[in-house]
């Protein structure tokens, strides 16, 4: 394996995707113009309108996402940067202690969370997942080359059953994870077992697609829930961010994210 030298956070839309919606449409188009090949018949008049709507579509979708990919990178538009810069600004932490990331994936949050808090150890958990472009040996590396190695560590685990006795933890951020945990589809229990490992009245900021009615029902009955079983809590709709672009804020990249924030 090549040896990582150099900070690579990596993309939340993964090159697999783009690359995999290029070759497609471009598949498509072959098979469009072939159709041309044999004589036009009805079947075949089907068949070739059938080829150049799903090559058009198909490609139209490869444009987006490619140029959703250029803006959300840490070299193109550098959002994936701010957005996780907004998710510790509603963490309301004085520094001192360990703070848990759930989700680390390539390392970035909780990078990002040592290099704001020097004085603070950071731990960050992820299943990493063969879909993502993220790995724990990168997220190691990364925090090398940004200087904070001794103070982060990251191990694999399970978001639904965090590896960790309760309390243990002066703070805690996520940032959109919680719909991705196939093991837990009741994200009411997934935050709670977040809350679990937090300190009585710790810190917390989690991002997720809160304006995703498949995964998350009835906000507001989720967060009068949660209300009652913390000292604070309150809601930030970050889809209204002025850094995102209009571009990416659709239900396929950030349309519908929000961020709950308060303290246990």
């Amino acid at each position: 394996m090549k040896k990582q030298t150099k900070i690579d956070y990596a993309n939340w839309i993964p090159a697999k995707l783009p690359t995999t919606l290029g070759v497609t449409g471009l598949l498509l188009a072959l098979l469009f113009a072939a159709s041309f090949l044999p004589a036009a018949s009805v079947p075949v008049i089907i068949l070739r309108i059938f080829f150049a709507a799903a090559a058009l579509l198909t490609l139209a979708f490869f444009g987006y996402m490619a140029r959703a990919r250029r803006l959300l990178s840490y070299e193109g538009g550098g959002v994936q940067g701010k957005i996780l810069d907004n998710v510790l600004r509603y963490l309301d932490w004085d520094g001192h202690g360990t703070l848990l990331d759930i989700g680390c994936g390539s390392g970035a949050l909780t990078i990002k969370a040592a290099k704001k808090h020097p004085d603070a150890r950071c731990v960050g958990m992820d299943y990493w997942g063969a879909m993502w472009d993220y790995a724990k040996n990168q997220c190691e590396t990364n925090a090398e080359l940004e200087g904070v190695a001794k103070r982060t560590s990251f191990q694999k685990g399970d978001a639904a059953h965090l590896d960790f006795p309760d309390g243990h933890f002066d703070a805690a951020v996520s940032n959109f994870v919680f719909h991705e945990v196939r093991t837990q589809p009741d994200k009411l229990a997934l935050i709670r077992e977040a809350l679990r490992v937090l300190k009585p009245g710790a810190p917390f900021a989690f991002e997720d697609v809160f304006f995703s009615q498949k995964n998350y029902p009835d906000l507001n009955l989720l967060l009068e829930t949660l209300s009652k079983e913390v000292t604070e809590i309150r809601f930030v709709d970050t889809r209204k961010n002025s850094f995102v672009p209009k571009l990416l804020k659709t239900p396929l990249v950030a349309g519908e994210m929000g961020l709950i924030c308060g303290r246990k």
